[in-house]
């Protein structure tokens, strides 16, 4: 006969289990609670009119080719051809992610990712999907770009890695599994280049409160927190970044298409942005799915499914249509982001299976 009782005492001692390892994640967290409102200046006052090459009607997303006639296990990398926009670079599958490691798909949503500065490492957060929606818990994973290079797994046996991520000992090698950690939407994990840390957004798709949270590059847990409020007239979106003089960038879109781009400073464990006086009159696409930096090209980039725009740094604020780059990919997937190191090799992070498509010259 079924017992009730075991059953009941099983899930509590899991839960119990679970809880133990979640707290003990977040302990050791330095937390500052800044009271002054983060956006402390600006207003935005015109759009550069860059060309508008954005798909604006509901997208409709689709899987990488031959992810379930293959069983996710797929061997021959992919091209992503530009379709349009001025600026036409194209992209080829580097890595097929992991997708399963416990459970089916369990590693099968990634939101954004970053790269260390001499392309040793990727790092690549996850967000739990439940009934459709991300929820805070997930972590973060480190892979080992060098060593999966040197197992030749972006030009032969490309599906070792999702084969190897549960017992191959040679694969699994290449691999570092953060814990759980609260992560939010998980879309916004950025590298500053001025002082090798690493940050993200602990927040939802927006608002106006959130935290910025820096992780430990060995432990991948979170070690300092600043919880803020960023504004009373604009809302904060889930989108970060770094440039190589530390200085932090997030953006709003519109439902019009409209960029609003802000800068911020660390200063004392406390964050303070001012409005970029100038926005982007059209965004690359609907959804606003990440941001990057490119240290090479001294440029920034705002990433929308199957699209992706730049823009000069040092031009902010004064901008010409010229100045604004914007790439269309020949695909319909949803992409998570875009990282460099600092020889500008840039990698593009998809969903649906996870995958990191190369792309140079960017």
């Amino acid at each position: 006969m079924f017992n009730y009782k075991n059953l009941l005492l099983s899930l509590f001692i899991f839960t119990l289990f679970a809880s133990f390892f979640m707290i003990n994640s977040q302990a050791n967290v330095k937390e500052y609670h800044q009271k002054r409102l983060a956006l402390t200046s600006g207003r935005i006052k015109s759009y550069v009119k860059n060309k508008n090459y954005a798909i604006l009607h509901k997208y409709k997303y689709s899987h990488s080719d031959g992810y379930y006639s293959e069983g996710t296990y797929q061997k021959h990398p992919h091209n992503f051809f530009a379709a349009a926009g001025n600026f036409r670079r194209n992209a080829l599958t580097d890595f097929y992610l992991p997708v399963s490691r416990y459970k089916s798909a369990d590693m099968g949503n990634p939101q954004s990712f970053v790269k260390s500065p001499d392309g040793h490492y990727a790092f690549v957060m996850y967000s739990k999907k439940v009934r459709g929606r991300n929820i805070g818990t997930s972590n973060i994973v480190r892979y080992d770009l060098w060593k999966l290079y040197q197992m030749g797994f972006n030009l032969k046996n490309m599906d070792a890695l999702r084969r190897g991520v549960k017992h191959n000992a040679k694969v699994r090698s290449a691999i570092k599994f953060g814990p759980k950690i609260n992560v939010g939407h998980g879309q916004s994990l950025a590298y500053n280049f001025h002082n090798n840390t690493m940050w993200y957004l602990l927040m939802g798709v927006n608002g106006k409160k959130a935290s910025f949270v820096r992780v430990n590059f060995k432990t991948l847990r979170p070690m300092i927190k600043i919880k803020f409020k960023f504004s009373n007239r604009y809302r904060l979106s889930n989108q970060l970044t770094f440039d190589k003089h530390g200085n932090i960038y997030t953006y709003i879109k519109y439902l019009s298409g409209r960029i609003v781009i802000f800068k911020g400073k660390f200063v004392h464990n406390r964050v303070y942005f001012h409005t970029i006086k100038q926005g982007l009159l059209h965004a690359p696409g609907r959804h606003t799915q990440g941001m990057g930096y490119n240290p090479k090209a001294n440029r920034l980039y705002f990433v929308s499914d199957g699209a992706i725009t730049s823009i000069p740094v040092n031009k902010l604020g004064h901008l010409k249509p010229f100045d604004v780059h914007t790439t269309r990919f020949n695909t319909n997937r949803e992409f998570e982001g875009i990282a460099f190191d600092k020889h500008g090799v840039g990698h593009i992070l998809m969903n649906r299976g996870p995958e990191l498509a190369k792309i140079n010259h960017f």
